[in-house]
């Protein structure tokens, strides 16, 4: 994956943040939007346009979103399996190569084009081939430099296309431009909605700013964003945080995401927020079956846009959940065993096939033994914390924790 697609952790300098912006210049975000208008409707934003919304760091995440979206120009066209060759091409004055896709013959909107030339990133490519399960075939092709081979069963495929409609598809390609050059970023079926990282960071933080005005006293503040021109991850936290016995001071977080190309458009999933002194923090993720009722709140691709709004303005209900969260921590029964958790967390990270096993600093945090006291799992904790606070691959900081919270929350991780 090319470095300028990657999701990458947004560094929150308070000393270039006023914590604030005005709802009118968030808005203009999604100014081209195809749902700009609902936007504005269900929010009523033309009544509240000049006024602020008051959320650490929000304007820091607003600069960024406004990069990419400025810079990473998203649309879609529509093209049939006929029209399509997919090949691999030499990077010039480089060893490596990228997989082509070239599109004879595409709609743009309702305009039919010619000639198209694309690079396939994220899964794009394995999407496609897929289609013929032939995926590990031609990757092992690509592999051993028989990329030749791998092109001639696109062609076959490409050919009876041509002349049976029943291997001929229609499908929806997700194209990007960026600096000049085209790229294909995911395949999807023509009932497939889109909302972009754009729409998702205005709606969340119109969202907050409502229960902020609906909840006198109730403050946020972003603690961690990850971002890429598809994929957007927000943990927004409580700012007031309360006592939790063993966990010291916590307070309900709302863990916002959108992807894409992934299953879930929109996710809003209601999380703890673990507080360190003089620290981050880290937070821990309850299952499904958690105490706290309407945890979360999903909206996946084929959601048609009337139900999308209507699920939105139901975000209410996975906000201000601290007391309960509190509530839920009291019965955890685990903490009589914290170096039994921190072995095995450390179990988890090193095992053979553990994406983590190469993070020396990752295992260093959890190698050193503690007392296995209640009065030691303070420790556990700020090792958490630590391990929070790694400069790490975004997708492996998301699945560590998972990793985490199972084992404290639970005593074991789930696979």
């Amino acid at each position: 994956m090319e470095e300028k697609f990657k999701q990458k952790q947004l560094h929150l300098d308070p000393e270039h943040s006023s914590g604030k912006i005005k709802i009118e210049k968030l808005c203009a975000l999604i100014e081209n939007h195809p749902y700009k208008d609902e936007i504005f409707k269900v929010f009523d934003v033309d009544s509240i346009k000049n006024n602020y919304i008051s959320i650490d760091y929000i304007d820091l995440v607003y600069k960024r979103i406004s990069n990419l979206v400025t810079n990473y120009e998203r649309y879609k066209i529509i093209a049939e399996t006929k029209n399509i060759d997919v090949f691999e091409e030499a990077i010039t004055d480089s060893s490596k190569t990228n997989i082509i896709f070239t599109f004879e013959e595409y709609l743009e909107i309702d305009e039919v084009k010619e000639n198209l030339k694309a690079i396939a990133i994220y899964d794009s490519k394995n999407t496609f081939l897929d289609e013929y399960v032939m995926t590990k075939y031609a990757n092992n092709l690509f592999k051993i430099g028989q990329s030749g081979l791998a092109n001639y069963n696109v062609k076959y495929f490409k050919q009876m296309a041509d002349s049976s409609d029943n291997y001929n598809k229609e499908r929806s390609y997700r194209l990007v431009d960026y600096d000049g050059v085209t790229y294909v970023r995911g395949i999807t079926s023509s009932r497939y909605y889109e909302y972009g990282i754009d729409f998702t960071f205005v709606v969340s933080m119109l969202s907050l700013y409502k229960n902020m005005q609906d909840n006198p006293g109730v403050a946020y503040e972003i603690r961690s964003a990850a971002i890429s021109e598809s994929k957007l991850e927000i943990i927004a936290a409580e700012k007031l945080a309360k006592k939790a016995d063993s966990f010291g001071y916590v307070s309900s977080a709302i863990r916002i995401t959108t992807n894409d190309l992934g299953k879930g458009s929109l996710n809003f999933v209601n999380i703890i927020n673990v507080m360190q002194k003089d620290s981050t923090g880290f937070y821990l993720i309850p299952k499904k079956n958690s105490m706290v009722e309407n945890s979360s709140l999903i909206i996946n691709h084929n959601t048609k846009p009337e139900n999308t709004f209507a699920a939105i303005e139901g975000i209410d209900n996975i906000l201000n959940t601290t007391d309960n969260f509190i509530e839920e921590l009291k019965g955890v029964k685990t903490i009589k065993t914290p170096d039994e958790l921190r072995v095995k967390i450390l179990s988890k990270i090193q095992a053979p096939r553990s994406s983590f096993k190469s993070i020396k600093k990752l295992s260093d945090i959890f190698g050193r033994k503690i007392d296995n006291e209640i009065s030691n799992f303070k420790k556990l904790l700020e090792m958490c914390n630590k391990a929070e606070e790694l400069d790490i691959e975004y997708d492996l900081k998301d699945k560590l924790r998972y990793i985490i919270s199972d084992i404290i929350l639970y005593g074991k991780s789930r696979d």
